[in-house]
């Protein structure tokens, strides 16, 4: 739900999390816009429907919407302890918060809804945790879950977000300063003549990164549709 206006801890931890985001997506030049609607108690369209609410005890104590570039995000947090037992609301709370997220988003970009829970300070590096947050992440229904587990020190905050953001839609590793050769098209060639790809898709795939200034997430698109493809057959 909308979180209250008087600053928390656990205000102050959203807010973080979401200047980073902002940050990660003003560096890809990503539009970000705030949509408070998608962590609201209400489904779109039924703001004069008390059916159309859901109670505060079914979601998440504190919530963020936004929607960055075609991603719809939900930020949430984690609980203050890692207590097992706990999990499994909280991560029924998020999924509500997400299925009301969803009823403002077209069925193509509902697809693409990600929620992402914060653990509390000192999270990182803590067995137990971890635990924790490979169990969140598992749990795709409804949305994507990632969950960033926060360093001891907020000095570190920036490398410990930069280190998270490596498994999110936010991660551009085609993005490099390296120099290529065509050694790597060569081993997917290669490959295909031992049976892992079939050449058509081989073939597909050298055209595809072949092409001159192709932009690259378009790149990454069309490679994984040649994939699907083959996949189909």
């Amino acid at each position: 739900m909308s979180e209250s206006v008087s600053a928390s801890p656990a205000q102050d931890a959203l807010e973080a999390g979401e200047r980073l985001l902002i940050r990660r997506a003003s560096q890809l030049e990503i539009k970000v816009e705030s949509r408070p609607d998608y962590a609201s108690q209400t489904f779109a369209g039924g703001r004069e429907t008390p059916s159309a609410r859901l109670e505060p005890r079914d979601l998440p104590n504190h919530a963020r919407g936004l929607q960055i570039g075609r991603y719809g995000v939900l930020l949430t947090l984690l609980p203050e302890a890692p207590e097992e037992n706990r999990i499994g609301d909280v991560l029924r709370r998020v999924r509500n918060q997400c299925v009301v997220a969803r009823s403002y988003l077209s069925p193509p970009a509902a697809l693409d809804l990600h929620a992402i829970l914060l653990g509390p300070r000192g999270s990182e590096g803590v067995d137990r945790w971890r635990a924790l947050a490979l169990v969140a992440e598992r749990d795709e229904r409804v949305a994507r879950k990632l969950v960033w587990l926060r360093p001891l020190d907020a000095n570190a905050d920036e490398d410990s977000f930069a280190d998270f953001i490596k498994r999110s839609f936010l991660a551009r590793p085609w993005v490099t300063d390296a120099v290529f050769s065509m050694a790597p098209l060569d081993n997917v060639s290669r490959a295909a003549t031992d049976g892992d790809i079939p050449r058509d898709t081989a073939g597909e795939w050298s055209r595809l990164a072949s092409q001159p200034d192709i932009d690259a997430d378009l790149l990454v698109d069309e490679l994984v549709a040649s994939w699907q493809r083959r996949s189909a057959r």
